[in-house]
C-alpha cells in the first residue's frame, strides 16, 4: 500500500488535458471517494487523505496520504479538532504534492469531525495558490450527532467559504426525508454519498464527454468566478415514458433546493443534462423552460447536455448555481454604506453629507449646517449606535444568527435594505 503523497499520473489514454482530481478529506470523505464510480471518466484522478492509517488501509483508491503521522501515530484525531489542523499543517507540503497541477479540484468531507473539518481548510487553502477550480462538497452532521459537532461543522462552512469557488453543503437531516421511517443507520449516512456521486458525475459528464451541447472548464469558471458567497445544487432523475415531466419534478423536489438560505435570486445557473439518443432539442428546449421559469437568475444560464448512448427514455439533470455574496452584492454594499452615513452624521461628520439611498448612484449633497440645526433640537440619538459591529447583537451575541432567505434578520431592517433615514 502506498502511503505517500506522490501524485498518480494521468492516464495516457485520455482524450482531453484536463485534469481533475477528486480528493476525499478525513474519514467521511474518503468513504465518498472510495464508492465513486468513475470508470467512465479515464482521466479524473481519485485521492484520499486522513489521520487515521487503518482507515486509509481498507480504501481501494490507489493514492493515499496520512497526514501528521508524527502528532497521531496513525491512530485519528479523535475528534478534537485542533489535533486535526496540527496534523494538517504539519504536512503541508505532502498536501500540495498531492494537489499537483490539476484544473480542477473536487474535494469531499465530512464536517463536524476532527480530521476532516480542519484539514479541508488547509487543502482549500494550497489549493487557492495554483489555477485550479476549487469545489467542495461537504456533508453536514446529523442532529442527533450533538450541538458540539454542528458548531464545528457551522465554524469550518465560514472557513470553507471564503477558500473555495463553490462550497455545496448536505445537510443529512434534509437528505433523509426522502427516506423511509425504517431507514437503517448505514442508508442514513450513505444517503449523501448518492447525492455527491450524482454531482460528481454530472460534472465529469459535461467536461469530458462529447455533448450534445458541450461545455468546458470555462463554462464552470464563468459560474464559479470568484470566492465566496453560497452555492446551490441539486439533481433529479426519472426513466420511463413520461421521463422529461418526472426528471424535472423530481429536480424542483429536490430537498437540496429547498434549503432555507437559498437566495431568491441566483447569478448565474450552469444546468447540466444526460440523455439518451431519444433526447431531442425540443425536449431540451422543454427542459430549459422549465427551469428558467422554476429559478431566477440575475445573469443568464449556462446549459450542456451530454448524450448517453446506453440510455433510452432516461434523463438526469444537475444545477449549480452561485451568489456572489450572501446577502448579494448591491444588498450587502447599501447595508454598509448606510452604517457608515448614519453614524457620521450621528456623530457630526464634517463637510457635505451624502444622503442614505437604496442604490449607489450619487445622490444630492446635504450641507451639513442643514442637519446641524435639526440634531441640536433632537433628543439623545444613542439608540443608534447599535449600528457598531461589535454591538448589533448586544445580548444575543452567544446566539446562532437569525438568517432567511440570505438576510441576517439580526441586522436593524433600515440597515439590512438600505432604506432612507430622514434625520429630524
Amino acid at each position: 500500500m502506498d502511503l505517500s503523497a506522490d501524485s498518480l499520473l494521468p492516464d495516457p489514454s485520455a482524450g482531453t488535458d484536463l485534469k481533475i482530481k477528486i480528493i476525499g478529506v478525513g474519514g467521511a470523505g474518503s468513504n465518498v471517494v472510495d464508492g465513486l464510480n468513475l470508470n467512465d471518466f479515464g482521466g479524473v484522478e481519485l485521492a484520499v487523505m486522513n489521520t487515521d492509517v487503518q482507515a486509509l488501509t481498507n480504501s481501494k483508491v490507489t493514492e493515499k496520504l496520512v497526514i501528521g503521522r508524527s502528532i497521531t501515530r496513525g491512530l485519528g484525531a479523535g475528534g478534537e479538532v485542533e489535533i486535526g489542523k496540527q496534523a494538517a499543517e504539519s504536512d503541508r507540503a505532502a498536501i500540495t504534492t498531492m494537489i499537483g497541477d490539476s484544473d480542477l479540484l473536487i474535494l469531499v468531507v465530512g464536517l463536524g469531525g476532527g480530521t476532516g473539518s480542519p484539514a479541508a481548510a488547509v487543502v482549500a487553502e494550497l489549493a487557492a495558490k495554483t489555477q485550479a477550480l476549487v469545489l467542495v462538497f461537504a456533508t453536514m452532521p446529523f442532529s442527533f450527532e450533538g450541538a458540539r459537532r454542528a458548531k464545528i461543522a457551522e465554524d469550518s462552512i465560514g472557513e470553507l467559504r471564503q477558500l473555495a469557488h463553490g462550497l455545496i453543503t448536505l445537510p443529512n437531516d434534509v437528505l433523509l426525508q426522502e427516506g423511509e421511517e425504517d431507514t437503517t443507520v448505514v442508508n442514513a449516512f450513505a444517503v449523501a454519498d448518492k447525492w455527491i456521486s450524482r454531482g460528481v458525475n454530472s460534472l465529469c459528464a459535461m467536461l469530458l464527454k462529447t455533448g450534445l451541447i458541450n461545455q468546458d472548464l470555462g463554462a464552470l469558471r464563468s459560474v464559479f468566478h470568484d470566492y465566496g458567497g453560497k452555492t446551490i445544487f441539486g439533481t433529479g432523475m426519472a426513466s420511463g415514458s413520461d421521463y422529461v415531466l418526472q426528471a424535472l419534478d423530481d429536480l424542483f423536489m429536490c430537498p437540496l433546493m429547498h434549503q432555507g438560505d437559498r437566495p431568491k435570486q441566483l447569478d448565474r445557473i450552469l444546468v447540466n443534462v444526460i440523455g439518451g439518443v431519444d433526447l431531442g432539442i425540443a425536449k431540451l428546449n422543454e427542459i430549459m423552460a422549465q427551469v428558467s421559469k422554476r429559478i431566477g437568475s440575475r445573469d443568464d444560464i449556462v446549459f450542456g447536455a451530454v448524450i448517453d448512448e446506453t440510455r433510452r427514455e432516461s434523463l438526469e439533470i444537475c444545477i449549480l448555481a452561485k451568489t456572489s455574496m450572501g446577502l448579494g452584492a448591491t444588498a450587502g454594499a447599501a447595508m454598509q454604506k448606510t452604517a457608515d452615513v448614519v453614524k457620521h452624521v450621528l456623530e457630526g461628520g464634517l463637510g457635505l453629507e451624502t444622503e442614505i439611498s437604496r442604490d449607489d448612484t450619487p445622490q444630492r449633497p446635504v450641507h451639513r449646517s442643514k442637519l446641524r440645526s435639526k440634531k441640536e433640537n433632537a433628543t439623545d440619538q444613542d439608540e443608534f449606535m447599535f449600528i457598531d459591529t461589535d454591538a448589533q447583537r448586544g445580548y444575543f451575541d452567544k446566539t446562532d444568527r437569525n438568517e432567511y432567505n440570505g438576510e441576517d434578520l439580526d441586522v436593524p431592517t433600515f440597515l439590512r435594505r438600505g432604506i432612507k433615514i430622514k434625520i429630524k
